[in-house]
């Protein structure tokens, strides 16, 4: 497999980083308040905005971002109650999931929901809402309406999207209403800051995806030193868990391919050489007539050289046409013996504890999520929230090997070198000789 088609495979397998506000005291605009109640507020001075996200993206290598911050609202729409009892005031709770883009957000990317009708979110709009299908049939909403939502303000946001769940929870899991796909309303950040206008207004979280996956330690050494980003807010992880499974098959394909190379020109040269020897004995007479009419012993050994390169050029066409099929069935072979079975893979691969910093003085310690949760049951108020795509499972691709162009020219030149190399040592015996012992041995 040639390095330009290793980097094509590894660009297809794909590779994320995660840049999250870190919630503790480590950071410096880390803030933290107790009401009367004992309800815990966690925000931070300093979240993920649109200029640290430039800021990472003008680094070579990011293909793009997924930006997101869940925060609770209230809302008099009616929405559909989850199977984990909580406190009465969680009950009309649901997830206002500021998103820099809809198109872009796992949510969508990851297949558990489709936009069927008006549009995507794209950053540019204020106070818009995507919401599902089920939600807008069940209050009587399309695109145009307005539906009110309340934080530390009331704000009024128009749909202008509406979308379809394709992969729903599952019936068995165990899902506070807040977490529900139905419920999820996407926003926009402009929404946000109205929403809570008290706090900077930014993203817990974003997900940047690069092109190549084996450039992911140089992009984040760049991303890391970059001054305009305070890093003492942040956590940076990474997620290549795809191409690391990937990339020991790879790393077996190419070293075993390297080294049929060379046992196959060793042998071939082993081989052609006796082949040609036994050639050669059996044309003797025939040398030592040239010897002897005064051809050179350099035009001789041209002859019998441009006789086996006519057969090696046949040869030659005819494996072009077969050597894309045998190294593809070699590459499958082993991309499946160093891919594990079986094994479930969300879109991102890696979750990051963001803590919920926007809402009506709740603390919530959420995990960012390609899909929505399974929560544990017996709660009575907001839990702990694990995301995880419900009975989904990595498409699996089969991976295409052609040989190219470039390619077969180097290994035709080295089939060629093979050749000179059988023809000029198969050749020595018999062109140490001078015509009158090459004739004498005929007698």
């Amino acid at each position: 497999m040639s390095q330009a088609e290793q980097k094509n495979l590894r660009e297809a397998l794909g590779g994320e980083f995660h840049i999250a506000v870190e919630f503790s005291e480590s950071n410096p605009y880390f803030r933290k308040a107790n009401d009367r109640e004992g309800n815990v507020e966690l925000w931070t001075e300093l979240p993920i905005t649109q200029d640290v996200i430039d800021a990472v993206m003008s680094t070579d290598g990011i293909k793009s971002y997924d930006a997101e911050t869940k925060s609770f609202v209230s809302t008099a729409l009616d929405v559909f109650p989850g199977n984990v009892p909580m406190k009465a005031e969680f009950n009309n709770l649901v997830y206002a999931r500021t998103v820099a883009g809809t198109e872009n957000s796992s949510f969508f990317r990851s297949g558990i929901a489709k936009l069927i009708e008006g549009n995507h979110i794209t950053g540019n709009e204020s106070n818009a809402a995507v919401i599902s299908k089920d939600l807008a049939d069940a209050n009587g909403l399309g695109l145009g309406s307005f539906i009110s939502l309340q934080g530390d303000r009331a704000v009024d946001v128009k749909v202008i999207g509406i979308y379809e769940i394709l992969k729903p929870d599952s019936p068995l899991a165990n899902i506070v209403t807040y977490e529900k796909a139905e419920n999820q309303i996407f926003t926009d950040i402009h929404t946000l800051q109205d929403l809570f206008g008290d706090k900077p207004a930014g993203f817990d979280s974003v997900t940047f995806t690069v092109y190549d996956p084996a450039q992911l330690d140089n992009i984040l050494s760049e991303v890391n030193g970059l001054s305009s980003v305070d890093w003492r807010a942040f956590t940076v992880t990474t997620n290549n868990q795809t191409y690391l499974e990937a990339a020991a098959p790879l790393q077996k394909l190419q070293v075993l391919m390297s080294s049929i190379i060379w046992v196959i020109a060793l042998v071939s040269a082993v081989i052609l050489s006796l082949i040609l020897t036994m050639w050669g004995r059996s044309r003797i007479h025939e040398t030592g007539v040239f010897l002897s009419l005064g051809i050179g012993k350099t035009r001789i050994i041209g002859q019998y050289l441009a006789e086996v390169l006519m057969i090696a050029v046949i040869a030659f066409g005819c494996s072009y046409f077969t050597s894309s099929a045998v190294a593809g069935r070699i590459a499958e072979g082993l991309l499946q013996q160093g891919t594990p079975a079986n094994e479930e893979q969300s879109d991102n691969g890696i979750a990051i504890v963001v803590k919920e910093g926007y809402g009506d003085d709740i603390a919530v310690s959420i995990k960012d999520d390609s899909g929505l949760s399974d929560m544990p049951s017996g709660q009575d108020t907001a839990p702990e929230a694990r995301d995880s795509v419900d009975g989904t499972e990595a498409d699996t691709e089969h991976i295409s090997v052609t040989i190219g162009f470039c390619t077969m020219i180097r290994l035709y030149l080295i089939g060629i070198i093979v050749i000179i190399l059988s023809v000029g040592i198969s050749s020595l015996s018999v062109m140490c000789l001078k015509p009158r012992e090459i004739l004498s041995k005929m007698s």
